[in-house]
């Protein structure tokens, strides 16, 4: 049942995907304001979507970025990062990324898809993210200089409309009013969040 499910998502993602209306649901509400998707001089970065079965529960991985003078520090992310010049392509990077901050092996992982990339105007990075499956269930190694911790989510759990609030998080002394993911006590906002908007829009006709 497990391979029939992975199977079915990636024909899902070999699909037309939903893109930005999609992301759009759980943006900030400044965030469309004047919104370009794909500016001329935007800095390329990827992120990874890795999923494993634990008990017949399939999960989602995410990090906890460390705290530092960075813009995204402390939030709930994907593993990623920037784009490479030795880097094959964005895939790549999203598993050279991965292995560098959670020490995934990217040879355990197997790509099945890809999503609408999603530029993010603070850092003026277009993140472009992979959705991974991992065959057997992952050991984190974590990188304390980037990663505080890291953690999985069972799937499932974003298709419970209960777990999509809105309110305001506050950002380096600023509140921002966003819907965002609500799970076992993690926000899940932002970047994150408008990605994980479109793959559970993908997911859900797999689950339906």
């Amino acid at each position: 049942m497990n391979n029939i499910i992975i199977e079915k998502l990636k024909a899902e993602l070999l699909k037309p995907l939903p893109g930005l209306h999609l992301q759009a649901k759980m943006a900030p509400k400044e965030r469309l304001n004047n919104y370009n998707p794909n500016p001329k001089f935007a800095k390329r970065g990827g992120v990874l979507l890795l999923l494993h079965y634990s008990d017949n529960e399939l999960y989602m991985t995410f990090i906890k970025r460390a705290e530092d003078e960075g813009i995204h520090s402390g939030q709930i992310a994907f593993p990623g990062g920037k784009f490479e010049k030795t880097d094959i392509n964005i895939i790549e990077t999203s598993l050279r990324e991965a292995n560098e901050e959670i020490g995934i092996d990217k040879n355990a992982v197997e790509v099945i898809g890809t999503l609408t990339n999603l530029y993010i105007p603070v850092s003026n990075y277009n993140v472009y993210p992979t959705v991974g499956f991992c065959t057997s269930e992952p050991r984190f190694v974590i990188n304390k200089r980037e990663v505080e911790r890291v953690f999985t989510v069972p799937l499932k759990e974003f298709f419970k409309h209960e777990n999509i609030k809105f309110g305001a998080i506050t950002v380096r002394g600023q509140n921002i009013k966003t819907p965002f993911y609500e799970i076992e006590n993690q926000i899940i906002w932002g970047a994150t969040a408008m990605i994980m908007s479109e793959f559970v829009e993908i997911s859900k006709n797999i689950y339906s």
